[in-house]
């Protein structure tokens, strides 16, 4: 009798694993030969996806790109109408993705970036004045115009400083928030360092500024920024179950991972010699061919064996070497 029940229960496990193993195979809301990308309007941001969007087309994939502030981005990505983010700045973005992380709306598959920056900058003057923490800036308030220069309104680095503002850490809670745009901030940084006037702003890296700008990041608030002076991991981001129902191209985005030194060389081939984020791309590729095997041929969590063109034919990585005329 004993031996009959488990047999039972044995063909009950089985029957329920074939049935999830064929659901598994079927059931989801993802189409897998094409994929879909939210770009808030940061250059950075813009050459790893339109790099990204450029490689998966040469392997057989559909790509599509929607531009938008990163809270839109979030939301129309947890709606499953967006399926990829290669943006998610940590810890900066921690409470903006706090609340899909509680439903379990997104997935974070991989960090793209490490070590890099994301905190309050000043130029290397003011610095050299005395102002080396976040908690020095009050004592200068008049100096500063009592502003903090951000990017487009709805960034994490932007909230980030709304949030010490807030709670009035290191005073600086009469302190202003003067929101504009990545461009629009660097060009106030470039027009007060002509007259080497004082202003605090948001800097991060990779990015050309560190390049084009002799800046110095702030110490200090680790509980918004993070520790050693705001040090960062960006994550590549999509809706939950995405990548496992899309293998391949989950296998490709837990691959992408860029350098700090890789990324500040593509954007300063687009902020100082006029390139478009897409052939800055390509000429870092060029340049290092290396990251071409990287990003296809290494096995992972997804699937084993690197990754292949969209329809499971050939190796991606000979399809887009060849097209970068390697």
């Amino acid at each position: 009798m004993k031996h009959s029940r488990l047999a039972t229960l044995a063909a009950a496990v089985t029957l329920s694993l074939g049935s999830a193993t064929s659901a598994a195979e079927t059931d989801h809301d993802f189409n897998c030969d094409s994929v879909h990308f939210g770009q808030p309007n940061w250059t950075g941001v813009s050459i790893k996806t339109d790099t990204a969007t450029w490689m998966l087309e040469q392997i057989g994939y559909e790509t599509e790109t929607t531009k938008g502030s990163l809270p839109i981005v979030y939301q129309t990505m947890a709606d499953r109408e967006i399926d990829v983010l290669l943006a998610q700045w940590m810890p900066s973005q921690r409470e903006q993705y706090r609340e899909f992380g509680i439903k379990g709306s997104l997935d974070i598959i991989s960090p793209n970036l490490v070590g890099g920056r994301y905190t309050v900058a000043v130029p290397d003057y003011v610095y050299e004045a005395g102002v080396k923490s976040i908690a020095d800036l009050d004592e200068h308030k008049e100096k500063f115009g009592g502003e903090i220069y951000g990017i487009e309104p709805g960034s994490g680095g932007n909230g980030t400083i709304k949030k010490m503002i807030e709670d009035d850490y290191a005073g600086l809670g009469d302190w202003e928030l003067v929101a504009s745009s990545e461009p629009g901030m660097l060009s106030e940084v470039s027009n007060r360092e002509r007259d080497e006037e004082w202003i605090a702003f948001l800097g991060w890296a990779p990015h050309p500024m560190n390049i084009n700008h002799d800046l110095e990041y702030l110490a200090g608030g680790e509980d918004y920024w993070g520790p050693n002076k705001g040090e960062v991991i960006v994550n590549t981001v999509t809706p939950t179950g995405f990548a496992w129902a899309c293998q391949n191209a989950g296998q490709f985005l837990d691959n992408y991972d860029w350098t700090v030194e890789e990324q500040s060389l593509a954007m300063g081939y687009v902020n100082n010699d006029d390139m478009e984020p897409l052939e800055a791309g390509k000429k870092v590729i060029r340049e290092n061919p290396e990251m071409v095997e990287r990003w296809f041929g290494r096995s992972g969590v997804y699937q084993t064996g690197g990754v292949k063109t969209a329809d499971g034919e050939n190796n991606a990585e000979d399809e887009v070497t060849e097209a970068l005329g390697l």
